[in-house]
């Protein structure tokens, strides 16, 4: 038991090692957006609209404080995330072998997530969160009538 764990900490080190900058950088930048923005999402950012991930943050918040069903109002996808996530974790760190098995289950988590977003777009776009429209975008801030123009097409 003691040899596994070491490896499976050796794993999760030198993958942290290798990857320290763009993790960093991802930090970095999340942080930053969500103090100046209170927004993460790029797409949110840029034109307003949610992206298909939306809500997934505060969808895993919700259900690690033992909250299922409030998590599955913010992003209904989450719990094959959470699946996904822990095949990948326990494939790569725990095994120690290749995720290339995974892609079919990351394949259909992602096309799960696609179909989901198309849902919400169509029946609770835009009057529930996170299925909001952001007016403080880059495009109204660029084009004022951009936002003028969604505005009246989605009410």
């Amino acid at each position: 038991m003691g040899r596994t764990m070491r490896n499976t900490i050796n794993r999760i080190y030198e993958d942290i090692k290798k990857n320290i900058v763009p993790l960093s950088l991802i930090f970095g930048v999340w942080t930053i957006m969500t103090i100046v923005f209170h927004r993460f999402c790029p797409v949110v950012l840029f034109c307003g609209f949610p992206c298909p991930g939306c809500g997934m943050t505060r969808a895993f918040f919700s259900f690690f404080t033992l909250h299922p069903i409030r998590a599955f109002f913010y992003n209904p996808v989450y719990p094959l995330w959470l699946i996904t996530l822990i095949s990948v974790a326990f494939r790569r760190y725990i095994q120690g072998k290749s995720l290339v098995s995974l892609r079919p289950l990351l394949i259909l988590t992602a096309l799960a997530t696609i179909a989901i977003y198309i849902w919400r777009m169509i029946y609770v776009f835009p009057n529930h969160e996170p299925m909001t429209f952001f007016h403080k975008n880059l495009m109204s801030t660029l084009f004022p009538s951009y936002d003028n123009f969604i505005t009246t097409r989605i009410r």
